[in-house]
């Protein structure tokens, strides 16, 4: 029946009996519209009473087979990225074609990605991953005008990649994820709200200094800040309310397709010197006698967050000491140990980081046991769920830099923040 070597069981209890004794390989569930490949995996969905989704999503001795699927996926990304774009007979992988070869417009989205993102859901056992990089993505797909079916379209070639690279139990689960992301797909907005308030704080400034960047005039850009700062505006204030909106704004235009890649780039190299030319105001104060260590996960590039709260803490007496982006492990031990640091802070901005932050506490945790460093970690990936950084065994999450020194303060006198 249905062209499968077993029967079609509807029976909870017979089934139940059909598992126990190992019967047969191959169930298949009607209420839940799943074929269950693995006898193991249907025993626990009888004995539990739940669904096959809510057994994959609930992690239920699901850890191994996840994380050797997310390997898989991942270690096969970059061939699984090539036949994705070369699939031109689908969309929106036509789209694609047409526009390589023309720069940031046409490579809009790398396709490498789309493996990164479901690999890192697997590792974490966390569905909502990639699910919320697909509703990324559909913003993104509405910027450059592609037709609504072109990400479902997409999503369905995935089911169809991964086929051919996993086995039956790990392709199951792997399924689940990308329907579960397909699950979320809806109508959104072709456009969404700027990052900068009219009435915000300090928002003609961060208007004008957005437009001098957008515009390629950083000298511009940099005199209005410097005059902020000489009128009494104070540093702290113009990294929160002109830098920090006018990156989010940016990201967001990008995201848009209203910007590229080059002005993306050539914005935050402008805001990063910008801030050097702070420094004199930032490091003038009296020092507390507690040192701070800032860095990026290994891989994580995206570095101006973890900066601006380094030079928070060096605005409020800290020694620092910021090892920028992409930080290795051995490098960020090799740190704490030689400083004797109080706090570290880790970056963690893209959400297929979240793996590399997991492990570099881990290493934290193991190398540096003699020490009493307190774990701040803090970036977009982590804003993501309330507790994912405790899940990471951080000791604490900070929202911005304001909130980072709040935390740090309050991990090192003993008391909650």
């Amino acid at each position: 029946m249905f062209g499968l070597d077993c029967d079609i069981v509807t029976n909870r209890d017979i089934l139940f009996k059909m598992v126990l004794f190992g019967i047969r390989p191959l169930i298949y569930l009607p209420s839940d519209l799943s074929i269950i490949y693995d006898k193991n995996i249907a025993r626990h969905i009888i004995l539990r009473s739940i669904s096959f989704q809510e057994y994959v999503f609930s992690g239920f001795n699901m850890k191994e087979t996840n994380i050797e699927a997310g390997k898989i996926i991942d270690e096969r990304r970059k061939e699984l990225s090539r036949l994705m774009l070369e699939a031109r007979d689908v969309q929106p992988f036509d789209l694609w074609a047409s526009r390589i070869g023309q720069g940031r417009e046409s490579k809009f989205w790398d396709s490498t990605n789309h493996f990164i993102y479901l690999a890192e859901a697997l590792l974490e056992s966390d569905p909502d991953l990639f699910s919320d990089y697909v509703k990324w993505l559909e913003q993104l797909f509405i910027g450059f005008g592609f037709p609504s079916g072109a990400l479902p379209s997409m999503l369905e070639y995935t089911k169809k990649l991964l086929r051919d690279i996993l086995p039956s139990e790990m392709r199951t689960i792997a399924d689940s994820y990308v329907d579960h992301a397909s699950s979320g797909l809806g109508p959104v907005s072709a456009d969404y709200k700027s990052h900068i308030c009219l009435d915000g704080p300090l928002a003609e400034l961060a208007s004008g200094y957005l437009e001098a960047l957008l515009d390629g005039d950083r000298s511009s850009a940099g005199k209005l800040i410097l005059e902020a700062v000489e009128s009494g505006v104070s540093v702290k204030d113009i990294y929160l309310d002109v830098f920090q909106t006018c990156q989010y704004e940016i990201g967001r235009l990008w995201h848009l397709n209203k910007v590229s890649v080059g002005q993306e780039h050539y914005c935050s190299a402008a805001t990063q010197l910008i801030m050097s030319q702070l420094y004199p105001h930032i490091f003038s104060g009296e020092k507390i006698g507690k040192t701070f260590i800032g860095a990026c996960v290994g891989g994580e590039l995206h570095e101006i967050g973890v900066r601006m709260v380094a030079d928070f803490f060096e605005m409020e007496g800290w020694d620092t000491y910021y090892l920028g982006a992409n930080a290795p492990a051995v490098s960020v031990v090799e740190a704490i140990t030689k400083y004797n640091a109080d706090v570290v802070g880790l970056s963690v901005a893209m959400s297929y980081h979240r793996s590399a932050a997991r492990n570099l506490i881990s290493a934290i945790r193991k190398d540096c046991k003699d020490h009493k460093v307190r774990i701040l970690v803090g970036g977009y990936a982590l804003n993501q769920g309330p507790d994912l950084w405790k899940e990471m065994g951080a000791d604490g999450f900070a929202r911005d830099a304001k909130h980072a020194i709040v935390v740090a303060n309050g991990m090192v006198s003993g008391s909650a923040a």
